[in-house]
């Protein structure tokens, strides 16, 4: 399991890393949860997305005076693409 370096917010890196460790000791498949149906594969599935999703994205930090420049920069047709001022910039 890959090992999460969160230097943004050392708890949820922390967090995830104890996850992750736990998920790793577990049998493949193993069930986690009668009630939901929670397994190993589930925990598995979802650090690794949230580690994927975590790499190599900087964050862009923007002022509420930016992100209304951005949002007005917004045309009709990004508009159901960009979902929030906060949004990155591609063009």
């Amino acid at each position: 399991m890959a090992a999460f370096d969160d230097s943004t917010d050392p708890t949820l890196g922390a967090a995830c890393n104890r996850l992750a460790a736990f998920c790793e000791a577990l049998p493949a498949d193993a069930l986690i949860d009668r009630a939901s149906g929670l397994t190993e594969a589930d925990l598995a599935l979802i650090l690794r997305n949230l580690y994927a999703t975590r790499q190599h994205v900087p964050l862009e930090e923007l002022t509420l005076e930016q992100a209304a420049v951005r949002t007005e920069e917004t045309s009709p047709a990004q508009a159901d693409t960009r979902r929030s001022p906060w949004a990155r910039h591609d063009g």
